[in-house]
């Protein structure tokens, strides 16, 4: 055939002669000769369901000395493949296939989310204009290999990593670009997304009978080596929450009994806890959304609700624990009912803490304590300490909420599983530090406040001390405590509940804005009582002024100190001999009657009085 003409056939199969441009004709296809001199094979493979224009699979044959024979090869292969349904029916792109997977998946909304910051970060911008299935498994193995070497996926390694996108001035967190991989389970994340979008394209859809990247395998497991705090700084870390703030240490504290997932530790509420059966339920989960920090509450993971046995000693913590709660928000005008939250910022606990807010606090804690670790590894100290005290793997992987080894145990062996479980609740509290007895934060607050709220609130108090807000007057409300302070009003909130617990605010009410109240001054202690039972002594001026003090036992002095005192207060010399006979014999059993004590006024040999106690 020249080059000059060319020869068609009809659908019936018979020949005819045409000049230059003439086509040969199939009923699904056609082999036309370019001006170039190539052969261009189209077949007809019915209606794109992206653009719903009609779907005409092309092959270009070069010129040559058997083009003719080469182009009725691939117009017979395409038309094979469109029969046996193996040609794909749309010239989709990536970006289309992923987004409408995401659109159509049955996920919950958390992991779609998270799978939706993976898309938009490493798929749509390096490989979404790609077409979804010419050489689809060597564009996403390129993927693979270009996230493993740089999570950023530069092409130029000199410039600066700054610490946040907005307008700063730089410090030593922006720094030179260095390039650094994603993780094998992250690119395994990636790979799970585009599998799953094609399998969906492929079974649901029906755009191929093939799917693409069949065999693609995406990169190996990494070997996790976990390392959990020792025994000694899981006792410094629960000793240093407790000293911080007691609802923090019971937060940490139940994170290590309990080996719960962070979510499932912010999502305890009052009912979640049967002080009757010592247990501690696990039934929901609260989940921080990336792009809105929208909080998510959600069944947990795996969705095997689970319970946690406690020990005596945890049992108890956590009563106390809603008994300081009630007294805090009774005095703060709230009650507290089953669906209070444990851990919350609010006086009435109606809404939970943030997860990451708890992450970054904990880091923030063990940082400062000079150690490296993370909140997750509290979840891992629980199971080897679990296994190291001889738990069977199955009740581990039950109280962990693992989906395999420990489901069938909980679902179908509740009797066994409620043994092992209290076993396992044993042998756990005995190997824990013992926790550290409820402190007084309330009372540490007023001389050393540490959060931001009790130092305002302290603040406060001292203005109420020195007079500056009288007794019996208004108080100032929550918007002008936040713009005194610069602070913001949920801090206010917490400083007018600190000053409530402190007897120095009134409740208020609805309408009422709350009154300054002067606390009643302490009443004395037991000892202090005794101390101040009326004494013969010398009736001297009744001014506090420095003093020399001498002890004497049975005649012999034994101590020279100074102290400030009123030589004519029986009372104060009381308090002295007694303080200094106790130092004296270490806190041992002593007959107070053998001491004395010789009083001089500061500098001076005369001897103003001999005090003895009679």
């Amino acid at each position: 055939m020249s080059t000059a003409e060319t020869t068609a056939v009809s659908t019936r199969g018979k020949r005819t002669r045409g000049g230059r441009g003439a086509r040969r004709n199939r009923s699904r296809g056609s082999i036309d000769r370019l001006s170039s001199g190539s052969l261009r094979v189209r077949v007809d493979a019915g209606v794109d369901p992206i653009t719903g224009k009609r779907h005409r699979p092309t092959v270009i044959v070069p010129p040559g000395p058997d083009d003719e024979h080469q182009a009725e090869v691939a117009l017979t292969r395409l038309l094979n493949e469109v029969d046996e349904q193996r040609h794909p029916k749309t010239k989709v792109d990536i970006a289309h296939l992923v987004l409408k997977y995401q659109d159509e998946r049955d996920a919950a909304r958390t992991t779609v989310e998270k799978d939706g910051s993976l898309i938009n970060r490493h798929v749509i911008p390096y490989i979404g204009t790609k077409n979804a299935t010419k050489d689809a498994r060597k564009t996403i193995r390129a993927l693979y290999k270009d996230c493993q070497r740089c999570r950023h996926h530069c092409t130029n390694t000199n410039w600066i990593e700054h610490r946040t996108p907005r307008k700063h001035e730089c410090d030593a967190r922006c720094r030179k670009h260095q390039c650094k991989g994603l993780a094998n389970n992250t690119v395994r994340k990636i790979h799970a997304i585009l599998s799953g979008a094609y399998t969906m394209a492929m079974a649901e859809w029906e755009w191929w009978s093939v799917n693409p990247i069949d065999g693609l395998a995406p990169p190996s497991f990494e070997k996790t080596d976990p390392v959990p705090p020792s025994t000694t700084e899981a006792a410094a870390i629960v000793n240093e929450a407790f000293r911080r703030e007691l609802a923090w240490g019971v937060l940490i504290f139940i994170a290590m009994i309990s080996g719960a997932r962070r979510g499932e530790v912010v999502a305890l509420r009052r009912r979640h806890h049967d002080p009757i059966k010592k247990v501690l339920y696990l039934r929901e989960a609260i989940a921080q959304l990336d792009e809105t920090n929208e909080l998510l509450e959600k069944g947990i993971k795996n969705e095997i609700a689970r319970h946690i046995v406690l020990d005596d000693a945890s049992n108890q913590l956590l009563i106390d624990y809603w008994s300081a709660l009630d007294t805090a928000a009774s005095e703060a005008g709230h009650n507290l009912d089953d669906d209070a939250f444990f851990f919350s910022l609010m006086p009435d606990h109606s809404t939970p803490l943030r997860p990451r807010s708890v992450t970054q606090r904990y880091r923030r804690m063990t940082r400062a304590m000079g150690l490296d670790t993370q909140l997750k590894c509290l979840r891992h100290f629980n199971a080897t300490e679990l296994i190291a005290a001889g738990v069977d793997i199955r009740t581990v992987a039950g109280r962990l909420g693992h989906s395999g080894g420990g489901s069938t145990t909980l679902r179908f062996y509740a009797a066994w599983a409620s043994e092992a479980h209290q076993r396992a609740a044993g042998d756990l509290a005995a190997r824990l530090p013992e926790h550290p007895a409820l402190l007084d934060q309330i009372q540490r607050a007023k001389s050393a406040p540490e959060a931001p709220f009790e130092r305002v609130a302290a603040r406060i108090r001292s203005r109420i001390l020195a007079g500056e807000l009288a007794d019996g007057s208004i108080a100032p409300s929550i918007k002008e405590i936040a713009a005194t302070y610069e602070v913001a009003v949920g801090t206010a909130h917490r400083a007018a509940d600190l000053l409530r617990q402190w007897g120095m605010l009134s409740a208020g009410g609805r309408g009422k804005r709350p009154l300054i109240l002067l606390p009643d001054p302490q009443p004395p202690t037991a000892e202090q009582a005794e101390d101040e039972q009326p004494l013969a002594t010398a009736a001297l001026e009744p001014v506090p002024r420095p003093l020399d003090l001498e002890l004497l036992h049975l005649g012999r002095t034994v101590k020279a100190f100074t102290a400030e005192a009123d030589p004519a207060d029986a009372r104060q010399l009381a308090r002295l001999l007694r303080s200094s006979v106790r130092r004296h014999t270490a806190g041992a059993d002593a007959d107070i009657g053998d001491f004395e004590l010789i009083v001089r006024n500061s500098g001076e040999p005369a001897v103003v009085t001999v005090f003895a106690s009679l």
